[in-house]
């Protein structure tokens, strides 16, 4: 499916399955929050704020802000070369240069960034201004540059990415449905003889080449008795070479033009029933859990149902990581399924679902899919953005 082909409308049915209302767009939640506060304009600083806000993400991007006015005017900021790119792929009203041209001659241009967003008309003015600073730094810079009160926006910023909007649904699908590609990959080549590194480059490229330029890349890459170390550091991708009948555990997720999809499946190197069994039984648990991703519902109480069934379903495994998260601009953000997260499900969330069962030293099997939940509990995203 082409991501560029979905179309979302007011009240949509996702996959058929449930209308769920449209909330306001995250550009309108932030001038609402900007109208209740009083703020004139909002300074922005950071990849993530960029992507969000801007519509801009870029490989390698220099240091970039952006001014959201009050009437919602968004005016984003990069480095002098950047600017063409910037302009031809970001949802900026405007885009200004700041530095000057080539890269690696100034090595602290952030004044300059900070300057140039202080003298666009929305901040000039300003009698108070919202800042939210992923960079580091950069609201002392700003206070430099304009006696306009600061107030920290990242606190509201950072409720309103809970919540995603069409146009996001449609870029986490893209990093999703990249993710399946390298899961694609390590399924065509995990046969005997094959080595772990080998099936992590074979997803990276199959991945990569489908986006047609560099994408971000976080994967478990785990085989036979490795399988049981869960993930990443205590287990990286190896030389180590897969035996006929073992179980491989992959773990892609990846970023693409600003947002991340994430996946994990378990693969058999030729035959195994009891790694069959038990990947199957996840399967099943997966489903049920994401029944429960409804509106209202806890990250707390549905790893709680999560856990309890793994350890059911098979005694004597272990389960020691959260079963599931949130993805969006990172691969990993709020909230989360793990048993202190009592933070309310709201519609339009993401969230990634994860159940996974380990036997040290012997072996380990995990699956995931991505969902939006609704009122009615998850769709999963590819489903909810099925063209119609």
């Amino acid at each position: 499916m082409a991501v560029d082909q979905v179309k979302l409308t007011r009240g949509a049915a996702l996959g058929g399955r449930i209308t769920v209302p449209r909330p306001p767009h995250r550009l309108e939640r932030l001038r609402a929050w900007m109208e209740r506060e009083s703020v004139d304009a909002c300074v922005l600083f950071g990849a993530q704020n960029v992507a969000h806000l801007g519509g801009y993400a870029r490989y390698y991007g220099g240091p970039a802000g952006l001014v959201v006015g009050r009437d919602g005017r968004r005016t984003l900021a990069v480095m002098m070369d950047e600017v063409p790119v910037a302009m031809a792929l970001g949802e900026a009203d405007a885009v200004i240069p700041y530095g000057e041209r080539g890269f690696g001659i100034n090595l602290n241009p952030l004044p300059l960034l900070a300057a140039a967003l202080a003298r666009t008309p929305e901040v000039a003015h300003a009698g108070r201004i919202g800042v939210s600073d992923e960079i580091g730094g950069m609201a002392g810079l700003l206070r430099g540059e304009t006696d306009a009160t600061q107030v920290d926006a990242a606190a509201p910023l950072y409720r309103i990415r809970l919540v995603k909007d069409e146009d996001e649904l449609r870029k986490v699908l893209h990093s999703y449905e990249l993710c399946w590609l390298g899961q694609r990959a390590v399924a065509d080549g995990a046969r005997p003889g094959v080595t772990e590194i080998e099936l992590f480059t074979a997803a990276l490229a199959a991945a990569q080449n489908a986006n047609g330029g560099p994408i971000e890349f976080l994967t478990d890459l785990l085989s036979g008795p490795k399988t049981a170390d869960v993930c990443c550091p205590i287990h990286i991708a190896s030389p180590r070479v897969v035996q006929d009948g073992e179980a491989v555990v992959a773990d892609v997720a990846l970023g693409a033009q600003g947002y991340w999809g994430d996946s994990a499946e378990t693969h058999i190197a030729g035959q195994n029933q009891e790694v069959a069994e038990m990947r199957a039984a996840l399967l099943q648990i997966l489903a049920k859990a994401s029944s429960e991703l409804r509106t209202g519902n806890t990250g707390a109480a549905i790893f709680e149902a999560m856990h309890r069934r793994i350890l059911e379903t098979f005694p004597g495994g272990e389960f020691p990581h959260h079963g599931g998260h949130a993805l969006g601009l990172s691969s990993f953000e709020d909230p989360h399924l793990i048993p202190s997260d009592e933070t309310p499900l709201e519609s339009w969330m993401v969230v990634a679902i994860e159940p996974g069962v380990y036997f040290p030293g012997r072996v380990g099997a995990r699956v995931e899919n991505v969902f939006v939940v609704t009122p009615d509990g998850g769709v999963e995203l590819r489903d909810a953005m099925a063209a119609r």
